[in-house]
């Protein structure tokens, strides 16, 4: 073989990896018109899931964490003594049978909690306690709580209206709260304010239930049926509105930038308390009282959720949102497990169709669990952030004075709902709109009204945060009214903007315990509420099913949509996706074990061809399901190339195809090539052997004279 030979068959060698390499190396056709592809080492069937271990728990009072030894009592009245405030629960609805007990012992009964099945008798002495336990019905005897209120950027902050940082709000999607009723449950709101004005669409006066306010008393009691007007006596609730629902107009009728996140949502002013737990002319000096207010002031709520309030349009009836910026302290060591009444309250209303908003804490990184009410099951737990007075969320952290999560262990075997807060809102140093307080230039109880006032001074706390998000719960009520508390806090945490390292894995991939599943997102949510509402996802949708985004890559001619599933009460049958709307399809799957554990995430895959898909954007949803129901959508977009110039280029199974052969042939012609070069040096050896020998031949002749011609 001679040199050109075996340059030829050396550069055969070379182009075999390379006509490798134009292949996809982990994508073959999965259906027959080449648009789904499946990667190397992929199935297409999800894998065996365990089933969870929580989903039947029992009864509350079998598993709570409040009553370690299983009497009836919580570890904190164990070694009580002297006068104590307590409350009972029942192990169903209070009969009258169990209030003639109670007074048989000479306990009056306080209120009757008709949505915790439990009673509140205040004052009994502890000795008492272990008697109370053994009467019919009651499972659990409990003390009370204490209150203790947690308390311009904010609002472009969350991306509910447009800044510079982000062009587009979520007002811009034609959400404002109109329609959405919030119950603000605190010291009461001063709604003359010029921000606050036309917002009172009801209220009622929870202080005056205790009858401790002379003015209520001279007036005989004030009114149940929504047509009281409360004031504020302390600046708490008027400032907490007006974060959630401030217009932002001044006493002169000039439009200011201090909007609330939902400036068109109304008030329901359920008042509980004001100056240190009272107003000027109420002594709230027994812990008792204060708590009894809390409490009547929830159930009122809960009992008028679809009341038509008079001379009110029927878009304004009943109530849709509880906005709570105070918490109840647990006697308990760890805090609350979230299965004392107070928390069980807010469960309630959430089941009921009422979604609550509630703070987490000013206890800082170091405290020792969370109150009543932050500890709540099912409710939507705030966390604050700092802003540090910018709109960009880049340099946003976690306020050092918000508490952290988990909550306390409620001993029910679910790990998940310890997984609080849930969401993080700025809360630190938010300008208020100014109520008409002692401390201000006017007085409610001296004829004074808000009407002039503006929005002066700033506040930090949980407490601010909270409104922040109960404004965005507002903007997604009004985008899609059907959506049940449940699911409007799976959007809300789903949506959310990822922030901290997750701090128990193996439980959730996404939770962190100081921002919970991250910063509200209020553009995010109403983009996502209205998607349910349009493509008609919303009755259909169960919370327990996890579908979350992992990445998105385009790149050697094919897309590849990556996420991960999983099931928080049961198995996930498959993922689906469609594009654009149409017909949906099963995704494929990475090769997992052959069983996973509960709580583990499987990944799937969405490999397409873009060279299938009609050149321009496109949108691919890809949901989990099981049963019936199924998740939140995963919303991804992407370019098809289908008619662009990007077509003449050759696909790449063909390009694999044409460099095999590419290949096949070369090597062929180098062989010819080597056969062929042995045959020409044979044939001119010959050619040279015959030559030599002519010219001898020649060389040989005689030579024969020339004659002249005749």
């Amino acid at each position: 073989m001679d040199a050109k030979g075996l340059h030829a068959i050396m550069c055969a060698l070379l182009l075999v990896p390379l006509a490798g390499s134009v292949a996809p190396p982990q994508a073959s056709l999965l259906d027959s018109d080449g648009l789904h592809l499946i990667g190397d080492g992929q199935q297409t069937t999800p894998p065996t899931q365990a089933a969870v271990s929580w989903a039947n728990p029992g009864p509350w009072w079998t598993w709570t964490s409040l009553d370690s030894d299983r009497n009836g009592i919580h570890d904190s009245l164990q070694t009580a003594s002297g006068p104590v405030n307590v409350g009972l629960s029942y192990d169903g609805k209070v009969t009258e049978s169990n209030r003639l007990d109670l007074a048989r012992m000479g306990h009056d009964i306080h209120l009757e909690l008709l949505s915790v099945d439990a009673v509140l008798i205040g004052d009994v002495d502890a000795s008492d306690v272990h008697v109370l336990s053994q009467l019919e019905g009651v499972v659990m005897v409990e003390r009370y709580g204490s209150l203790v209120f947690f308390g311009d950027i904010q609002t472009p902050a969350v991306k509910a209206s447009n800044s510079t940082e982000y062009p587009v709000g979520a007002w811009d999607l034609g959400v404002s709260g109109r329609g959405v009723n919030i119950a603000l449950t605190d010291t009461g709101v001063d709604n003359e304010h010029p921000g606050l004005s036309g917002k009172f669409v009801a209220g009622y006066d929870a202080v005056c239930y205790v009858h401790t306010d002379p003015q209520c008393l001279l007036a005989g009691g004030r009114e149940e049926d929504g047509s009281f007007d409360p004031d504020d006596g302390n600046q708490h609730g008027t400032a907490c509105m007006g974060m959630a629902s401030a217009t932002g107009i001044e006493a002169d009728g000039s439009q200011s930038d201090y909007y609330g996140s939902a400036p068109n949502a109304s008030l329901v002013d359920v008042r509980i308390g004001t100056d240190v737990g009272a107003g000027p002319f109420e002594n709230y000096l027994l812990e008792q009282e204060f708590y009894e207010s809390a409490m009547n002031g929830l159930q009122w709520i809960i009992d008028h959720r679809d009341d038509a309030w008079a001379g009110v349009d029927e878009a304004n009836h009943g109530i849709d949102i509880i906005s709570l910026s105070w918490g109840i302290t647990s006697h308990e060591n760890g805090g609350s497990d979230g299965t004392d009444m107070h928390s069980r309250i807010l469960d309630d209303a959430m089941l009921a169709g009422v979604t609550v908003s509630n703070a987490a804490g000013n206890d800082g990184p170091d405290n020792d669990g969370l109150s009543g009410m932050s500890a709540s099951s099912l409710s939507v737990t705030v966390a604050a952030t700092d802003d540090l007075n910018t709109v960009n969320r880049t340099d946003d952290t976690i306020a050092s004075y918000s508490s952290r999560g988990p909550r306390k262990d409620n001993g029910d075997g679910n790990p998940l709902n310890e997984l609080v807060p849930e969401l993080s809102a700025p809360g630190t140093n938010i300008v208020q709109a100014e109520g008409c307080v002692t401390s201000g230039g006017c007085n409610n109880f001296l004829g004074g009204d808000a009407s002039d006032n503006t929005y002066t001074g700033r506040g930090s706390g949980t407490s601010y945060a909270t409104p922040a998000v109960t404004g965005v719960i507002a903007l997604v009520i009004e985008a899609n009214g059907n959506l049940t508390p449940l699911q409007i806090k799976e959007i809300l945490k789903q949506t959310a903007e990822r922030r901290g390292e997750p701090s128990v894995p193996d439980i959730d991939p996404y939770w962190n315990r100081d921002f919970g599943w991250g910063m509200v997102d209020a553009y995010a949510a109403v983009a996502m509420a209205q998607h349910i509402a349009q493509t008609d996802q919303t009755d259909s949708l169960d919370v327990s099913l996890q579908n979350h985004l992992l990445k998105l890559i385009d790149s050697n001619g094919t897309i590849n949509v990556t996420g991960h599933a999983w099931g928080q009460l049961g198995s996930v049958d498959r993922v689906e996706f469609r594009i654009d709307g149409g017909e949906w399809h099963e995704t494929t799957y990475s090769a997992e074990p052959a069983e996973i554990g509960a709580l583990t995430p499987f990944s799937w895959h969405v490999i397409l061809d873009p060279s299938k898909l009609g050149e321009g954007p496109h949108q691919i949803e890809v949901r989990a399901v099981s049963g019936d129901g199924h998740s939140l959508p995963v919303l991804a977009t992407v370019y098809g190339t289908a008619g662009s110039a990007s077509d003449f280029s050759v696909p790449p199974l063909v390009i694999f195809g044409i460099g095999v052969v590419f290949v096949i042939w070369l090597a062929s012609l180098s062989l010819v090539r080597m056969r062929s070069d042995g045959e020409i040096d044979s044939l001119l050896s010959r050619w040279r052997r015959e030559e030599d020998s002519a010219v001898e031949e020649v060389l040989e002749a005689e030579l024969i004279p020339e004659q002249d011609p005749e």
